[in-house]
């Protein structure tokens, strides 16, 4: 079940009818809904120009309800409420807790504790964690696991490294992260550049890596474009010049660049 869903059979819990005109088509040719006209628990009486569903039967939609969403109207926090009031546990977005990979050669505070990341760095190769509060110098997102873990070959060391378990995060995980200097190494696509913007609304201060030798390696290495890859509203709409070359070059050449490539130097 969706959101959708639980709020329309709740209103018409409330209300006991409603107007055909304000039944979504996809609940209408459910087999749920349509099971309950067939039952005769929803009646089904002309009004107008179109028709009312009433309940007939308040005991079996009530019990309807019951099975159908049984946790009631609980409010909705995370996945396993999504499950227990909706039966999925993508009814509803919600903030889930974000695991972190890091590497750096410095101390961090993450979640107020401070983690000397140059040693588990060196030991184990990165420290990883759940984010609730991060605070560094200067931060660098890599977006690739493997360009992660070799980035500081290309980038130096000044930076700590961070790779996020999962997609990008929203706004409301970014917020998490407080940084003097915020650099983005991403695919150079319209993914990338639609996570470098929304990192640059986080950090007023952030910047999109860009190598020197970019627009050779877009003859020699990129890949080309899958036909239902669209442009984000936020790279259409952009005023930033070092966004608009890139989204220019891939729209050009009708091609993208995925980062591992610029990795191929730190091997030779």
């Amino acid at each position: 079940m969706q959101k959708t869903e639980y709020e329309f059979y709740n209103k018409l819990k409330i209300n006991s009818f409603v107007h055909s005109k304000s039944v979504p088509k996809s609940i209408k040719n459910s087999q749920e809904f349509q099971s309950l006209v067939r039952s005769k628990v929803l009646g089904d009486e002309k009004s107008g120009r179109g028709r009312n569903y009433t309940i007939n039967k308040p005991e079996h939609y009530a019990d309807f309800i019951a099975r159908t969403f049984p946790a009631g109207d609980i409010e909705v926090k995370n996945e396993i409420d999504n499950q227990r009031k909706y039966r999925n546990t993508k009814a509803t977005t919600v903030e889930k807790e974000r695991a972190v990979f890091l590497r750096g050669s410095c101390s961090i505070l993450l979640n107020n504790e401070e983690v000397d990341l140059s040693f588990y760095t060196e030991k184990f190769g990165l420290f990883s964690g759940i984010l609730n509060s991060l605070h560094v110098k200067k931060l660098c997102f890599v977006e690739n696991f493997t360009s992660f873990l070799q980035a500081e070959k290309l980038l130096g060391n000044e930076y700590v490294y961070i790779h996020f378990y999962g997609r990008f995060p929203k706004n409301t995980i970014l917020k998490k992260i407080a940084c003097d200097e915020y650099l983005h190494f991403g695919d150079y696509d319209f993914v990338g550049l639609q996570e470098y913007l929304r990192a640059k609304s986080a950090f007023k201060n952030a910047t999109i890596y860009i190598p020197d030798n970019l627009d050779e390696l877009f003859k020699k290495y990129a890949t080309k474009r899958k036909a239902k890859d669209t442009m984000y509203k936020n790279v259409k709409n952009t005023t930033e010049a070092n966004v608009i070359r890139i989204r220019e070059k891939i729209l050009t050449s009708g091609h993208f660049l995925e980062q591992q490539i610029l990795m191929d130097n730190i091997y030779d």
